[in-house]
């Protein structure tokens, strides 16, 4: 188990010591995994001899082992779990844990805390524990992956209060600073008293006229949409209309189409239904006009 150039080794098979604060304990490990730590000494030695390092077949993390070259792999180890200025493990692999040391709670107590405050703040659609099988809009929840919805559904909605909550705090952080500039408010503590003899105030003045263009919020005179024409048939279209034409795949009837090719399916609909409206209206102002009997 551990390469030795002298005397009896003391520790069998089933048993391990290892180092806490300079002691030794022994562990039985007729039912333990088998420990990556192992220190053997010499009985006929004294206490300076001891040789602690990893066991070969140890497949875990261990620090600054990689940036070492040129030894054993039980030397190197014997070197960095002796060296002082490596960051050791504060636990012991052997140390004993019970499953209360690594149980995770989701949602954790502070987010469905988070979750009821904003329930009972006069929100009347989310609260803990939300159903599943709900279909409505939950905010940040298409990031969070992995969990039940429950989970899920209070820590996205947790996380999305919080920063509500924080880009609320900034903006009244803002506008005090505002009020104080002015004159509207006394100084709470130090930060007020900067923020009320600051040089800059806000709101900022604008000190350079010409690069207000690139401004968006700027009132900017833009050219009014169209109302959209989705029911408005490609027949009765104006002849100047994009979308006078009928797509690519149609199988039906195209008035004119018959004596038109070797043109694109787009530019050969759009010319036979031009020609369709202009006769179409044609007839309805000639031949299709009301006739006035005058007796």
């Amino acid at each position: 188990m551990a390469d030795s150039d002298s005397g009896d080794w003391g520790p069998k098979s089933n048993e391990c010591i290892e180092r806490v604060d300079a002691k030794f304990k022994c562990h039985d490990l007729s039912s333990r995994q088998w420990p990556p730590i192992v220190i053997y000494w010499d009985v006929t030695s004294d206490i300076d001899n001891i040789s602690v390092h990893h066991m070969d077949i140890y497949t875990g993390h261990c620090p600054e082992y990689k940036y070492r070259i040129g030894d054993t792999y039980g030397s190197t180890t014997h070197k960095i779990l002796l060296d002082p200025s490596v960051n050791h493990s504060e636990r012991l692999v052997l140390s004993d844990r019970t499953a209360d040391d690594f149980q995770i709670y989701r949602p954790p107590q502070t987010d469905i805390d988070v979750v009821n405050a904003r329930f009972r703040n006069g929100d009347p659609v989310y609260k803990h524990p939300m159903i599943p099988g709900y279909e409505g809009f939950l905010p940040r929840l298409n990031a969070h992956f992995g969990q039940r919805y429950t989970v899920s559904a209070t820590e996205a909605l947790s996380e999305f209060q919080k920063s509500q909550l924080n880009s609320r705090a900034a903006r009244n952080q803002l506008e005090r600073v505002v009020d104080l500039q002015i004159g509207k408010g006394q100084p709470w503590d130090l930060l007020d008293r900067f923020s009320a003899t600051a040089e800059f105030k806000l709101p900022l003045v604008v000190v350079r006229p010409e690069c207000a263009g690139i401004l968006r919020d700027l009132p900017m005179d833009e050219p009014k949409l169209a109302p959209p024409t989705h029911s408005t048939s490609p027949y009765f279209m104006e002849n100047s209309h994009p979308d006078k034409y009928i797509v690519k795949g149609y199988s039906g009837h195209v008035p004119y189409g018959f004596q038109r090719f070797g043109e694109s399916s787009k530019k050969l609909t759009n010319s036979a239904l031009c020609d369709f409206s202009s006769n179409y209206r044609r007839r309805q102002s000639t031949e299709w006009a009301p006739v006035n009997v005058v007796k």
